[in-house]
């Protein structure tokens, strides 16, 4: 179960930063010095590896809730058990 569920928040997070990175390629300002273009690469990078660590944040956040509720719910069914 942990590897199924592993390997779906790895695809998933594939899938966003080939998306987003897909995305970045097209849009932004034109460089118009070689110091313009250190930072609209600095900055499309900089929001690629945000924006998935942010959503791994979540998702920890999300799994340890879960697993909290679960053993408060398993702790519970033993004392009336």
């Amino acid at each position: 179960m942990a590897n199924s569920i592993s390997h779906r928040l790895r695809v998933g997070f594939y899938l966003i930063n080939v998306g987003y990175v897909t995305f970045a390629l097209k849009y932004g300002a034109e460089a118009e010095s070689v110091n313009d273009i250190f930072e609209i690469c600095s900055t499309k990078i900089g929001t690629v590896l945000v924006v998935p660590g942010t959503i791994h944040f979540i998702n920890l956040f999300v799994f340890s809730h879960m697993r909290a509720r679960a053993e408060t719910e398993k702790s519970t069914a033993e004392v009336e058990a």
